[in-house]
This record gives structure tokens, C-alpha cells and sequence, in this order.
């Protein structure tokens, strides 16, 4: 394990006494993230970093559809997102499972951002298909998500009652890709901040009033990298 040193952002006072547990790296498929435990929040957190580099974007633009998880009838996600989930996977799921074993009463909150936010859904996913005794634990936050899943993988995030707050940036181009493939939607509660620095809140399936407003002329990638806090 080890201490919350990073800055600027682990000096947020909201932040004081999160413990690292579990780190992953893989540079074959470019997987990021941590697992962590904050006894002041009661919570356990798995964080999937975004993309940064080349080899992120280039898988970022694996469209291909692939049929996961098993479990849900007629589901499939974007197949760049999901491989980086995967191959994380095992262990990312061992290290959750032996934290919510050691602290019973914590929430397990996902989070990440562009498509670190994907890999997030799918491992709020695959934790609730696979342990369902631990789903009213479960939260998920993300922030600049592209649609990662067709319409039966949106109904069982929406179905789940799984508490999901899907974080939109002003203009960010981000939510709104794969633009070219009408089978993808979105998911969960979507919390807009608009271009004039307000705050629209849209329940899931009805976004009309939120980023889904904005003309093609207004979305951008500048905004996918100016999220406050992050």
C-alpha cells in the first residue's frame, strides 16, 4: 500500500485519507488505474485514468462491437474499451473483493475519466453480474464517457439501480462518439455543465436538455480536458 501523495489534487481536504491498496500498468494495451480505500468516506474506489498517450487513442478508435457480458441477452460494447478493462481485470477484482471482505459497510465507487470512464462502466458491469449480493454497494462517476454500449447493455446500467452520474463538460465531443453508429446510446444521470457555467441535471434516457442540445458546431475536444477537479 501506499500514501494519497499526489498534487495538485490529493491536497483536496475531501480526499485526506485515501490509502493506495493496488495499482495496474500495462503498457501492451495501455490499462491504467488504481484501487483505494478511504476509512473517512467509508469508501472503496477504483479509479481508471483516461487517455493520455498514442496508444490510447488509437485503441480509443477500436469500434468494433463484442458481445459482453455473457450474462445480459443481446449486449455488446465497444471492443477498444472493453480490452483494456480485461485485461485488468483479474486483479482489479481480487483486490475490490478482499477490501469489501476487510470493510463491510464501505460503498464501492467507481470513476474515470474519457475512457477510463468507459472501463469503469464495464467493471460497475461485470462486479454486479458476477456479485450481486454487492450491487447496492456499487456508485458510479464518470466524466467525458463516449457511448460505450448498444441499447441492452444501456438497460441493464439503467435497470440496476446502481447510482450512475455521468459528468459532462460544456462542449466535450467526447459523450457524443461514436457519432457514426446509431446502435450505441448512453446511460445514467446526466449532469451538464453548460457552456454559460450552469448545471442541467437529465435522468437517464431523456438527455434532450442536457449535452444532446448542443449543435455539431459546438462540440469540441478542448472540453474534454478542462473538467473541473480533474
Amino acid at each position: 500500500m501506499s500514501q494519497w501523495t499526489c498534487t495538485p489534487e490529493c491536497q483536496n481536504p475531501g480526499t485526506s485519507g485515501t490509502v493506495i491498496d493496488y495499482t495496474w500498468d500495462i503498457g501492451i494495451i495501455t490499462s491504467n488505474g488504481y484501487v483505494a480505500h478511504n476509512s473517512n468516506k467509508k469508501m472503496i474506489i477504483v479509479a481508471f485514468r483516461g487517455s493520455q498517450e498514442l496508444g490510447d487513442w488509437l485503441e480509443d478508435f477500436d469500434l468494433l462491437p463484442y458481445s459482453w457480458p455473457s450474462q445480459i441477452d443481446g449486449s455488446s460494447v465497444v471492443s477498444g474499451f472493453l480490452s483494456g478493462y480485461l485485461v485488468a481485470r483479474p486483479l482489479v477484482i481480487q483486490n475490490v473483493l478482499a477490501l469489501t471482505t476487510r470493510f463491510p459497510d464501505y460503498a464501492i465507487v467507481a470513476t474515470g475519466h474519457s475512457l477510463g470512464a468507459s472501463r469503469a462502466a464495464m467493471f460497475v458491469a461485470d462486479l454486479a453480474l458476477q456479485r450481486p449480493e454487492l450491487q447496492h454497494r456499487i456508485q458510479l462517476y464518470t466524466y467525458g464517457q463516449a457511448k460505450c454500449g448498444n441499447r441492452r447493455f444501456a438497460d441493464f446500467m439503467n435497470g440496476s439501480d446502481i447510482p450512475i452520474t455521468r459528468v459532462v463538460n460544456k462542449g466535450d465531443i467526447a459523450p457524443h462518439l461514436p457519432g457514426d453508429d446509431p446502435t450505441l446510446v448512453q446511460f445514467g444521470t446526466e449532469v451538464w455543465y453548460t457552456l454559460t457555467n450552469d448545471t442541467v441535471v437529465c435522468p437517464s434516457g431523456d438527455y434532450s436538455r442536457c449535452s444532446e442540445s448542443l449543435p455539431q458546431t459546438a462540440l469540441n475536444t478542448n472540453d474534454h480536458s478542462t473538467y473541473p477537479g480533474l
